[in-house]
């Protein structure tokens, strides 16, 4: 049998009893910090266009998500825009996993009345049928110009559709294939309303997948593997291993990757370059008037996804490295205070931005193939002095330094208290920890259950 029959032999028997004790951890904290994002991202301008373009009424002035009602897949779009709306949701795998695989769950869950552990048990399906093909291709989506969280997502999202649904091993495998040719997403949308549109469309996709198998749709079941399948016409120099065995639930890819937590809402390929810039500027502060040049030292495909470099608004600042360390250099911090097109358009940050010069290295990062093995930033002062940062190869919230209960509890009051107030947002804080005992999704008080229903806008 292939790889297609694998991954749908593998999620149709995933257990939650199967499950190592740190996957459910990973599993919590993506949830954790992806319904954040989502409630954060409810009412930005992406989110409610995408849901009047589907003709779902979005009313920004009820409670955040619950208000919103449609059969699950448009639902699973909504979500999924919304929990990238501003760039600030995990990372891992070359991409965004909990801002595909949470709003897919979520969405099926209230159809399905899944409880708290199938849904964990969802999530690592679909992140393990991610890793299996991120791990099959040496070299970056992003160099040929796709955007790996729409293209990978799609078919995990489809795996944790079909996790959910209990398809069994030819059901799963057929939602697979048909996902295979609903993938979509290019790098050349980045910075626009689209990129976060992509990747509530690869949520929206898996969804459609499932229940298009289930009425009978056939897809191929070498769709992935095959010669002219999914991974050799999305790879960047069609150097794919397709015949080496799958060993799922053996090489657990979430326990090798993880997910890293972004602490600044900025696009991951800068953020060890501002944590080097803030931690310099504690030490020996620098005015912005006495910088004359920055040099930006990151991965050549760090340097192709930042792909805005004269950006003169909030939503071009996430794609910028100029941007990221002109905001720390005046700031001491790249967050959400700093991504307003007044803070952008600032006499000084706009001076800043026209001075860095981005140095590109060819290597890298075993663990991180898609950024080099560290980043660094000089700067040139007046008077021809320069200080330059500690190299740094992991930034804060990554997998491997991990993230400390104060500071993603920080994030998600940063993101939820506006919406829900103080007990709100401590009481949904406490609730998703728990989500291993939570009995439906009806425990999280913010998203409907039972059988959606499509609202005309």
């Amino acid at each position: 049998m292939g790889l297609t029959a694998d991954m749908g032999r593998f999620v149709a028997s995933l257990r939650y009893d199967m499950l190592p004790p740190e996957a459910v951890k990973t599993v919590r904290l993506g949830f954790t910090d992806c319904i954040a994002c989502m409630v954060t991202g409810w009412n930005e301008k992406v989110t409610r266009t995408a849901a009047r373009g589907l003709g779902i009424v979005h009313d920004g002035a009820n409670t955040p998500i619950s208000a919103l009602q449609a059969p699950a897949p448009e639902r699973a779009l909504v979500y999924g825009v919304a929990s990238h709306a501003i760039d600030y949701d995990d990372t891992g795998l070359a991409g965004h996993p909990s801002a595909i695989l949470v709003p897919t769950i979520l969405s099926e869950a209230a159809e399905t009345g899944a409880d708290g552990r199938a849904m964990i048990t969802a999530y690592v399906a679909g992140y393990e049928i991610w890793a299996e093909m991120t791990r099959r291709d040496a070299h970056q989506l992003h160099r040929k110009g796709w955007h790996p969280t729409a293209m990978l997502g799609t078919i995990a999202a489809a795996a944790a559709a079909a996790s959910l649904r209990g398809h069994d091993a030819a059901m799963a495998t057929r939602t697979i294939g048909i996902a295979a040719s609903l993938a979509g997403g290019i790098v050349g949308n980045f910075g626009s309303m689209t990129k976060p549109y992509q990747v509530g469309r690869a949520a929206q996709s898996g969804l459609l997948a499932a229940r298009l198998a289930e009425a009978g749709l056939t897809a191929t079941d070498t769709a992935i593997e095959d010669d002219l399948g999914f991974l050799r016409a999305v790879s960047p120099k069609g150097e794919v291993d397709t015949t080496t065995p799958a060993k799922f639930g053996e090489d657990w890819g979430i326990l090798r990757a993880g997910i890293n937590i972004k602490l600044y809402p900025v696009c991951y390929a800068v953020h060890r370059a501002i944590d080097a810039v803030i931690d310099m500027r504690k030490v020996n502060p620098v005015k912005p008037e006495d910088v004359e040049a920055i040099d930006l030292e990151i991965g050549e495909t760090q340097a192709e996804i930042l792909r805005v470099h004269r950006p003169t608004n909030g939503l071009d600042a996430k794609i910028s490295g100029e941007f990221a360390m002109a905001s720390a250099i005046v700031a001491g911090a790249c967050g959400n205070a700093q991504l307003t097109d007044a803070f952008v358009n600032r006499p000084e940050v706009q001076d800043l931005i026209r001075k860095v010069r981005i140095v590109t290295m060819p290597e890298r990062d075993d663990h991180e193939p898609a950024h080099s093995p560290f980043d660094r930033v000089t700067l040139h002062l007046r008077g021809g002095k320069t200080l330059t940062t500690e190299a740094v190869k992991r930034p804060r919230g990554h997998f491997q330094r991990g993230v400390e209960t104060e500071a993603m509890w920080a994030k998600f009051e940063d993101c939820v208290k506006p919406a829900l107030g103080e007990r709100g947002t401590r009481t949904l804080f406490e609730t998703i920890q728990g989500l291993d005992r939570m009995a439906s999704i009806d425990g999280f008080g913010l998203f409907p259950a039972g059988k959606a229903k499509a609202s005309a806008a």
